[in-house]
C-alpha cells in the first residue's frame, strides 16, 4: 500500500508520501507491488521476492522508492505490469525487469533480474504501437507485425504450440498490425479487435475465449458472435472471463463461478451472452474492472468512452489533464 507499513487496510489510507498529485503521470499495479511515473521520477514499493521493483535488490518496501534507472520520466512512453515483473517502453529501448521464470521479461534467459535489463529484440521502440502484460506473458504490437514472449502453457502467445519463449516471437497469424484496433490480455488468454473481425487465443476451460466450446487454443480464433468490430464499443478481460460493450447491447463470457458475468446464473459460458438490466442504459461512461492480482493500467478500456462519449481536447489528454500516453491515443483514434 505505500503507507510504511505491513497492516492490511479496510479503508483508504493516504500515501503521503506523494505531496502533489499533479506530478503523477500514470500508476500501474502488479500482483502485490505498485509503480508510480511521476514529473520528478519513477518510483515503486511492495512484493520484491523476484525484484519487480527494479532497485537493483529483493527487499519489500512498505512506501515509495524511486527506480534510478529512470533519469527523465519525459522519456517513458508506456509501461505495463505483469503478474511479477514490468515491461517499459522508452524513447531510448524497451526495458523489462522482475520475475523471469517463463522467459516472460523477453532478454533471452530465464533468469530473474532486479534492474532493468534491455530487450535488445526491438531496435526501434518508435515501432512500437501498444504492448500488453498477462500473468507470465507480453504481447507486443508493432509496425512491422505481433510479438510475443513468456509462459505459454495455455497457448496464450499465439504461436501454435505451447513451448514457453525466452525472447519475441512473431504471431504470423497477423499479416498487418495496422488493421489491429486494441488488444486484451487475460489471465491466460488473449483477445484481440481487428478491422476484419475479433480474434482469441490461449486459456479456455472456462470458455473465456468466446467461441463455443471450452478447448484450449493456441493460435488466433475468430469470435464469430462478434460479426462487426465497427459495433463494439469497449471491450475487456478478467482473470478468466470477458465483458463486451457493443452498440445493441452489453455481453459476458467466459468463468461465472461468481456470477462475474452478470447475466443472472452462475454457470460458465463459452459464447457471448447478453446482460440484461431492468433499467435501459442511454450511454456507458467506462467499463473496467480487476484482473484479480493483476491489473496493469489500460488506458484504452479506461478512456476510451471518455474521449468517445465526452469529447474531450486530445490535446488536454496529452498534456495531463486526461493523462494518456501516445501509442494508447493513437490506438483510439482508429476506434472512435
Amino acid at each position: 500500500m505505500g503507507i510504511g507499513n505491513f497492516d492490511n487496510q479496510s479503508s483508504p489510507q493516504q500515501i503521503l508520501f506523494f505531496k502533489n498529485p499533479e506530478e503523477i503521470i500514470s500508476l500501474s499495479c502488479g500482483y502485490s507491488f505498485s509503480i508510480c511515473i511521476c514529473k520528478t521520477g519513477v518510483f515503486s514499493w511492495g512484493g520484491n521476492y523476484s525484484g519487480q521493483l527494479g532497485i537493483g535488490n529483493l527487499d519489500n518496501q512498505s512506501s515509495p522508492q524511486q527506480i534510478l534507472f529512470f533519469k527523465n520520466p519525459e522519456e517513458i512512453i508506456s509501461l505495463s505490469c505483469g503478474a511479477n515483473f514490468c515491461v517499459c517502453v522508452c524513447k531510448n529501448g524497451i526495458f523489462s525487469w522482475g520475475n523471469n521464470n517463463s522467459g516472460q521479461l523477453g532478454i533471452g534467459n530465464q533468469d530473474d533480474q532486479s534492474s532493468l535489463q534491455q530487450i535488445l529484440f526491438f531496435k526501434n521502440p518508435e515501432e512500437i504501437i501498444s504492448l500488453s502484460c498477462g500473468d507470465y506473458f507480453c504481447i507486443c504490437i508493432c509496425k512491422t507485425g505481433v510479438f510475443s514472449w513468456g509462459f505459454n502453457y495455455c497457448g496464450q502467445l499465439g504461436i501454435g504450440n505451447l513451448d514457453n519463449q525466452s525472447s519475441p516471437q512473431q504471431i504470423l497469424f497477423f499479416k498487418n498490425s495496422e488493421e489491429i484496433i486494441s488488444l486484451s490480455c487475460g489471465l491466460t488468454f488473449c483477445i484481440c479487435i481487428c478491422k476484419n473481425g475479433v480474434f482469441s487465443w490461449g486459456n479456455n476451460i472456462f470458455g473465456q475465449l468466446g467461441i463455443g466450446h471450452f478447448i484450449s487454443q493456441s493460435s488466433p480464433q475468430q469470435i464469430l458472435f462478434l460479426k462487426d468490430p465497427e459495433e463494439i464499443i469497449s471491450l475487456c478481460c478478467g482473470v478468466q472471463f470477458c465483458v463486451c460493450v457493443c452498440k445493441n447491447g452489453v455481453f459476458g463470457w467466459g468463468s461465472n463461478y461468481n456470477g462475474q458475468l452478470g447475466i443472472g446464473n452462475k454457470l460458465n459460458q463459452s459464447s457471448p451472452q447478453r446482460i440484461l438490466t431492468e433499467k435501459k442504459i442511454e450511454s456507458f461512461y467506462d467499463l473496467s474492472f480487476p484482473r484479480s492480482y493483476i491489473d496493469p493500467t489500460k488506458y484504452s478500456k479506461k478512456l476510451l468512452l471518455i474521449l468517445a462519449r465526452e469529447h474531450l481536447n486530445p490535446n488536454e489528454c496529452i498534456m495531463g489533464k486526461h493523462y494518456l500516453p501516445w501509442d494508447m491515443f493513437n490506438i483510439l483514434l482508429k476506434l472512435i
